[in-house]
């Protein structure tokens, strides 16, 4: 699944949306990565599977164009990928509406 998939699924009205953030996550962290959504698991954080700032920087910047949030870069950088993905789940935007349509969603 490819991230504005997942993302237009994490925006969707279902009770449970955790498995669309982590579907989101997994995506958008394999395109990073050059490998497939699969091989990327939830249980580390950023900085800990050696993402470097400049790249996390981009990675939040991705997440802010396609869900709306604006996450401090030191919590995307330390927290740990299901942690962040629970966290996606429960602030994102329901909706059809396109992240920056009515401004970014701060946290």
């Amino acid at each position: 699944m490819d991230t504005l998939t997942a993302a237009a699924l994490l925006r969707s009205h279902d009770v449970d949306r955790y498995p669309h953030a982590a579907a989101y996550l997994r995506a958008l962290l394999a395109g990073c990565l050059g490998t497939t959504p699969d091989r990327i698991t939830l249980e580390q954080s950023l900085d800990a599977r050696g993402f470097d700032s400049v790249t996390i920087a981009g990675i939040s910047v991705t997440i802010e164009e396609d869900l709306g949030l604006r996450l401090p870069l030191a919590d995307l950088a330390t927290t740990p990928l299901a942690d962040l993905a629970r966290l996606l789940a429960t602030d994102a935007p329901t909706g059809e509406r396109r992240a920056g349509e009515d401004g970014p969603a701060d946290r």
